[in-house]
């Protein structure tokens, strides 16, 4: 690999800024999503300026959100562990059916500003959920879209369910089950695609105290500035915007359940940088009714809405999703498409 190759691997790395070390978790998971984006995908808007054009070429499987970390991590915690699960095997899958999308999941919506900071006021209130501090207990269920490129450039993609526990405590020790759900079942009368059933244990880790790595510092503040500026620990929200600003916020509930303080702080920040639109009263997969909210962005290469559903007494996050709105590129779905989802329960 000559000189400029690196530095292009460089400007795209999403671990720049961290101590040099053994990659964790998050960092093998966003290098993965950055190559499969490049490796799949034709026509795609440049990260931190960089293009398709510019990598060099690369053969083989890859794997977007195949890497389970965190709880319900796809793209999640730092140090929680890599369980690599392969959906495709030796021969490889077909079109992947994908997740039915919610009711006005792609709906115009309105500035969802206001929302957010009433949404805030009644988190701050909140006495029912004290949420995590000495012990951070997270089980999540989702799906994610896991694509394949072979050598001779052909694409195959597979929706995989899993469900995520894990639990870390302050000493920093911690446990993490992955298991594999069901297979999808594309049909929305059914069900929306939610996993069915724990499934099998795919991959567990322990951690003695000491081990463990959470990917922010704790205890978490609950003043916004300052606790933006934790949030940008791993993400380079200032160059990448809302986009990424809405991935830290989900890599921070794939790690503890917060506060009532932080999570108005949480909403706060998103009420003043996301400029997401308010969806209204929007029913997740689990059946829950929740306040919804959308910010539209080309953040990860293609065009793509990214939906947050909060509990509308709580304000905790309940669901998390992400869809391509115009393009999928090379990749094996129809737009518009749900590439991925989080549930948090």
């Amino acid at each position: 690999m000559n000189t400029n190759d690196l530095d292009t691997l460089k400007r795209v790395d999403p671990a720049s800024g961290i101590p040099d070390g053994p990659l964790t978790g998050r960092e093998l998971a966003g290098l993965q999503r950055i190559a499969t984006r490049l490796a799949a995908e034709e026509h795609v808007a440049p990260v931190n300026g960089v293009r398709a054009a510019d990598v060099p070429a690369r053969h083989g499987k890859v794997r977007r959100r195949a890497v389970l970390i965190g709880a319900a991590g796809a793209v999640a915690v730092a140090g929680a562990g890599v369980v690599v699960v392969d959906p495709f095997g030796s021969g490889g899958v077909a079109m992947a059916a994908t997740p039915p999308l919610l009711d006005a999941e792609l709906a115009q919506g309105r500035p969802g500003k206001g929302a957010l900071l009433a949404l805030a006021a009644k988190a701050a209130a909140d006495t029912t959920l004290p949420g995590d501090a000495g012990s951070h207990t997270i089980r999540a269920q989702m799906w994610n879209l896991s694509t394949a490129v072979d050598s001779k450039e052909r694409v195959t993609s597979a929706i995989v369910p899993e469900d995520v526990s894990l639990t870390w405590k302050s000493d920093l020790s911690g446990r993490l089950v992955v298991r594999v759900g069901q297979p999808y079942d594309p049909d929305p009368a059914s069900h929306k695609g939610s996993v069915g059933g724990p499934g099998t244990v795919k991959g567990e880790q322990s951690w003695p105290p000491g081990k463990y790595q959470p990917m922010y510092r704790y205890p978490l503040p609950s003043d916004p500035a300052r606790l933006l500026a934790v949030l940008k620990i791993g993400h380079d929200i200032d160059a990448n915007g809302p986009g990424q600003l809405v991935g830290a916020v989900t890599d921070l509930y794939r790690e503890t359940t917060p506060t009532p303080a932080v999570r108005a702080a949480v909403l706060k920040i998103l009420a003043d940088r996301s400029n997401a639109v308010s969806l209204g009263t929007m029913t997740d997969r689990a059946g829950r009714k929740g306040t919804a909210f959308a910010v539209d962005s080309s953040y990860g290469g293609l065009p793509n809405r990214q939906v947050l559903i909060f509990d509308p007494k709580t304000g905790r996050l309940w669901a998390d999703e992400e869809v391509l709105t115009k393009t999928a590129g090379r990749l094996n779905v129809r737009i518009p498409a749900v590439i991925g989802y989080n549930l948090y329960l």
